[in-house]
């Protein structure tokens, strides 16, 4: 029977094992190697991976976001900006996340003769948005020259206020200070995201108080 495995963002390959501990108790966590992965999750638990490509096993959580929520965020953010932000939902929070995976970071990870390259397809061909090959190929050159996986920061937050109205508050994050997130206002989601999303990005998102 085929160990069971799960391939994170970056294209690692991970395989689940059932651990026993002193205790009695079982608890299930991931490796690289496949010898004595077991075939199958109980079905009380999951795999989940974070923003930074790291995966691990949990209990099965009640999704708090509807599917549509989860869409208008996800597919708001890639209009925006692709791969320029990230979006992590848990409980019922989802965080937007910062990322160096721009044309920054293509410009420092890789070659000049690549980054050029791939700056001239963006203006030219692609118009911002990333083809599924171009990912792929990305993808490739990065872990062939080692760079670094880019880093992620949160920035803003949508929190289930009221689970009933649909009712969210809108956080983000502080930077002066003790380091913590700063309360704008409670509004429905698809208002929040008109007001909010576009300072991401911008200077305006530091007046956001």
């Amino acid at each position: 029977m085929r160990p069971l495995a799960y391939t994170n963002e970056y294209g690692d390959t991970y395989y689940v094992h059932a651990v026993r501990r002193s205790k009695g108790c079982t608890v299930y966590v991931m490796r690289k190697r496949p010898d004595g992965a077991i075939a199958a999750l109980p079905e009380a638990y999951e795999v989940r991976e974070n923003v930074y490509g790291q995966v691990s096993v949990r209990r099965r959580r009640p999704k708090l976001f509807t599917e549509a929520e989860e869409h208008m965020l996800a597919s708001q953010l890639r209009r925006m900006r692709p791969f320029a932000h990230r979006l992590d939902i848990v409980g019922r929070t989802a965080t937007v996340y910062a990322s160096a995976m721009d044309r920054k970071c293509f410009a420092e990870s890789l070659d000049a003769e690549f980054a050029n390259g791939f700056a001239d397809a963006l203006t030219k061909t692609l118009a911002g948005r990333y083809s599924p090959d171009l990912v792929a190929l990305f993808r490739a050159r990065r872990k062939e020259k080692g760079a670094r996986r880019p880093r992620f920061y949160p920035l803003l937050r949508f929190v289930i206020e009221d689970k009933n109205e649909r009712l969210f508050a809108v956080e983000r994050v502080c930077f002066t200070g003790d380091s913590g997130w700063l309360r704008l206002e409670v509004l429905p989601l698809s208002a929040a995201m008109l007001k909010y999303l576009p300072h991401l990005g911008k200077d305006s998102f530091f007046d956001l108080m």
